[in-house]
């Protein structure tokens, strides 16, 4: 259950000029597939966190660093020229066995993430819409940066199916993902528009073509 300041928070939206379309839906519901889709048609530039949530584990960042001394070689990747390199798959089963590990990591990797989103959209504020893809969007409170927000809604079981083929990963691997995110019905609730893409089809294009008129 969320309270009524967190049902505030989520209800928030960008009041600016700047048309802000956030792009958010449940792990492995196709949230980049569609983002590019919108880039490659309307040319709308696009922020992505999970770009700069890679970016903060880069080899030698201060944040890789603080990671590998929490959990040292049991997720070193390789090294080359003394460049640690973290095995990010490594780093992810750890996190999603155990919270206390997910909430430390995502401590140090959100401040990260939120500073590269702003800076972004003070690069791209002359442009009259942007695209913001961020899969935790509602958990981390990113509704005020919105005009609007679009859901990307996927049944579990295509979740699982696409998780296990993407990432190589066990059912129950793959159900500790999902289960790491804010439940899907709860995220429709407070979303602007809701995008069906459940199926293997591109019925999705359509339902975007009808809403953004092209």
């Amino acid at each position: 259950m969320i309270d009524q300041k967190q049902t505030n928070k989520l209800c928030l939206r960008w009041k600016g000029k700047q048309r802000r379309i956030g792009i958010t839906g449940g792990i492995a519901s196709g949230k980049t597939i569609i983002g590019d889709f919108l880039f490659q048609t309307k040319q709308w530039p696009i922020v992505d966190a999970d770009l700069y949530a890679h970016e903060a584990l880069q080899a030698e960042s201060q944040i890789a660093k603080k990671v590998l001394l929490r959990y040292g070689n049991t997720i070193i990747q390789n090294s080359s020229k003394n460049d640690q390199i973290i095995n990010r798959k490594a780093l992810a089963k750890i996190v999603f066995q155990n919270n206390i590990e997910k909430n430390w990591l995502e401590g140090i990797i959100h401040p990260f993430v939120n500073k590269r989103i702003e800076e972004e959209l003070e690069k791209l504020k002359s442009n009259s819409i942007v695209i913001l893809i961020i899969p935790l969007l509602f958990e981390k409170d990113y509704t005020g940066l919105c005009s609007e927000i679009c859901y990307i809604d996927c049944s579990r079981s295509m979740q699982l199916q696409r998780l296990q083929s993407r990432d190589q990963l066990s059912l129950e691997e793959a159900n500790q993902r999902i289960d790491a995110q804010w439940d899907n019905a709860l995220k429709k609730q407070f979303a602007d528009h809701i995008i069906n893409n459940s199926n293997n089809n591109e019925t999705w294009k359509m339902q975007l073509k009808k809403l953004y008129n092209f």
